[in-house]
């Protein structure tokens, strides 16, 4: 199919007046050469219009590419983060573990808010909901940059530290613990909030779920004994454990 002649007024115009300075046709040379004037004003006026359009929609398709990528980012975002905290989820969290314990030695941080169901029962879900979100923050303000910090669900957090000193790991605990003892509700003065923690360090190559299990149990233990405690498992962890 050809597509149609943008400019065939213009052309037709032109050609009049060639033809009738040709003849030597004064008058009708006259109004022709007005035609071509007339024509290429109007031809003059819709190119500028396409241009316009064109340039409206050049901006129009990099605001559409602009909001396309923020929205990817930010779904991007929601499937790796946890959305009350903005931590790593408990798949993310798990998933980017198992990757640095394939080859160097971890320290992981369990912690889990004592007595949270009652911090629910007492005060309501939007109270413990700023608990949570407060013992998030807590672990942000003081896990170091290369640490991995995580909700693995509930009121239960984990922090990994790839190729950490363990009397570091230790002190952040203890610091921790601290931040959360300081959480306050302004408007229920009476709460306070405490945690109880354990850490647990394995060697490369040993398998997150075991590593996982030594932690939650140095947890318990931690609870059993009184709470807003850290517990710790002696050993390193190795693969053969």
């Amino acid at each position: 199919m050809t597509a149609p002649d943008l400019f065939a007024r213009e052309k037709a115009a032109l050609s009049r007046a060639k033809e009738a300075l040709e003849q030597g046709n004064g008058e009708i040379a006259h109004r022709a050469l007005a035609d071509l004037a007339q024509a290429f004003d109007r031809m003059i006026r819709d190119t500028g219009r396409l241009i316009n359009h064109a340039d409206r929609t050049e901006r129009e398709l990099n605001r559409a590419n602009q909001k396309l990528r923020e929205l990817t980012e930010e779904l991007t975002f929601r499937s790796r983060h946890d959305g009350l905290t903005g931590l790593l989820n408990r798949e993310t969290f798990i998933g980017e573990t198992v990757s640095l314990m394939a080859s160097g030695t971890v320290i992981l941080l369990l912690l889990d808010i004592d007595h949270f169901k009652q911090v629910n029962d007492r005060y309501g879900h939007p109270v413990g909901d700023r608990v949570i979100v407060g013992v998030a923050r807590v672990l942000c303000a003081r896990a170091p940059g290369q640490a991995l910090c995580g909700r693995l669900g509930g009121e239960e957090f984990a922090i990994l530290l790839p190729h950490g000193h363990w009397a570091s790991a230790l002190h952040l605990a203890e610091d921790i613990c601290g931040g959360i003892r300081d959480i306050r509700e302004p408007a229920h003065p009476g709460l306070r909030v405490t945690a109880s923690m354990s850490a647990a360090a394995s060697a490369p190559g040993t398998r997150f779920d075991t590593l996982y299990v030594c932690a939650d149990d140095a947890l318990y233990r931690a609870k059993s004994l009184g709470r807003d405690r850290i517990e710790t498992v002696a050993d390193w962890i190795t693969p053969d454990a």
